[in-house]
């Protein structure tokens, strides 16, 4: 390669990283949500991020909690296409009683999964205060000139 090209190229890594940096979020640096089909690697997130992503697959999961069809039945074929139609909303109507049942199991599951998932995140954020809690207390203790740690008054209850 051209030493021009490998310079200019090594100019804007460096910019787009400075940029990545100083961003607080990747919706931040693209400016708006991104649409990815690719697994995200959870553990290279930072507190924030992690926040965030859990935030949008739980409200992603609460939005799709009804997993029954809802669009119409269509076909793009100019002749047969009306038969195509008429043949699935014939499938369909015979086939909906067991659908039906299915899609409701799925729908309970669904809303179970999402409450379950929902009560994980709060549970860890009140056990993440608590920790802070704790190490707050532990930090004043260790303070030269701090008041001895058994003070008379009970630690503060728990969230269980």
């Amino acid at each position: 390669m051209d030493e021009q090209i490998k310079k200019e190229i090594a100019e804007l890594k460096e910019y787009y990283r400075q940029r990545k940096d100083a961003a607080a979020s990747l919706e931040e640096l693209t400016g708006g949500p991104v649409q990815h089909h690719f697994p995200v690697d959870l553990w290279s997130l930072s507190d924030s991020e992690l926040d965030g992503e859990m935030g949008k697959r739980l409200g992603f999961l609460n939005e799709d909690i009804d997993c029954r069809p809802t669009a119409g039945i269509t076909s793009h074929r100019r002749f047969i296409g009306p038969v195509i139609v008429l043949l699935k909303k014939m499938f369909l109507t015979i086939m909906r009683p067991y659908t039906n049942s299915l899609f409701v199991r799925q729908n309970r599951f669904n809303e179970q999964l999402v409450a379950f998932h929902l009560a994980s995140f709060i549970r860890f954020r009140r056990l993440e205060e608590r920790v802070k809690r704790l190490e707050r207390t532990a930090n004043d203790a260790l303070e030269p000139g701090a008041p001895a740690a058994s003070s008379g008054s009970p630690p503060p209850a728990p969230h269980d």
